[in-house]
């Protein structure tokens, strides 16, 4: 195997600002002013290095993936493994946006029960029972019982593909945390004398950005910007912690994004995350929207706030 560092400074196609460029680049579409275009960036950039690779036989395993300041950079493991291309489908997906809130959905290209039960671990709690080794066609939310968004009504546009692999190595964002964190110790300076630990000046700015890529969810593809979602019902933005513990307290996962202060990555439903901010409307209510063009047209995503009845306890 080998390593490709790539850096991508094209943000303005990847970010939705040029979609058609991004497709022609890319080969896949974004979603235009969505709350997790720093992440999609990144995705977009994995699935096209992705097929590359599977063109040649080749399979890729990502290291590291971040954003910083204008641009993306991933670095990525690339691996000759002909078999390793078959199940490139299981790690790309279509992403399916709703026009009238931040709801969003990410399903598979296929699906193998196989693959997934030994990626899973559940292969041997499974041994009573055949597992399918097919690759099955990817189901869109339709398929899924929403054929339309559950919070506002609002259909769907479509995104992608993208990659729903993880973005990151943790062993190696773990092990580089641990190095940096040894040579601040010593100021750089290795105590028996010999060669400097990485005398870096970029040392404190390294470790809280591999600090954060190391609390991410990993298998959690794409996030909820907490301002889109408190600005689709007019309300005052939710403290980051009220809501994180809402999440944890019903039973999700929760973190954050190293790129966007904002970001909610959770792998809680969206029900259940309109459920917090109903919680949070009803004890903080929301100031009325003013009338304007985008409002009457039923254009404006805040004109379809979420229903008032919570379909779980936060």
């Amino acid at each position: 195997g080998g390593l490709m560092c790539i850096t991508c400074t094209d943000m303005a196609a990847l970010g939705g600002s040029h979609p058609e460029t991004c497709y022609g680049r890319y080969g896949a579409f974004p979603v235009q002013r969505s709350g997790y275009l720093q992440e999609l960036a990144l995705r977009i950039l994995l699935y096209h290095v992705s097929i590359i690779a599977g063109r040649y036989g080749r399979t890729i395993r990502p290291v590291l993936s971040v954003g910083m300041a204008f641009y993306c950079r991933v670095f990525v493991e690339v691996w000759d493994d002909k078999a390793g291309v078959n199940n490139l489908s299981l790690s790309h997906g279509h992403l399916f946006q709703s026009i009238k809130c931040s709801s969003f959905h990410v399903t598979p290209v296929a699906t193998n029960e196989s693959v997934a039960a030994k990626k899973n671990g559940t292969a041997n709690e499974n041994s009573n029972k055949k597992l399918s080794n097919v690759y099955r066609n990817g189901r869109a939310p339709c398929d899924l019982g929403e054929a339309v968004c559950s919070e506002t009504g609002g259909s769907y546009k479509l995104g992608g593909p993208i990659w729903t692999g993880p973005l990151h190595d943790l062993d190696v964002v773990n092990d580089a945390i641990a190095r940096l964190e040894k040579s601040e110790e010593n100021n750089g300076i290795n105590p028996t004398g010999g060669t400097p630990v990485h005398p870096l000046k970029m040392t404190k700015t390294l470790h809280g950005l591999l600090v954060s890529v190391s609390e991410e969810l990993p298998d959690v593809p794409l996030y909820h910007s907490l301002p889109a979602i408190c600005s689709t019902v007019n309300s005052s933005t939710i403290p980051r912690k009220s809501f994180n513990a809402a999440l944890v307290n019903a039973g999700y996962r929760v973190s954050a994004y190293h790129k966007d202060p904002g970001a909610v990555k959770t792998d809680a439903p969206n029900n259940v995350v309109w459920d917090v901010v109903r919680g949070w409307c009803k004890e903080n209510p929301p100031q009325p929207r003013k009338v304007n063009k985008r409002h009457r047209k039923g254009e404006d995503p805040g004109s379809n706030a979420p229903p008032k009845h919570p379909h779980s306890d936060v």
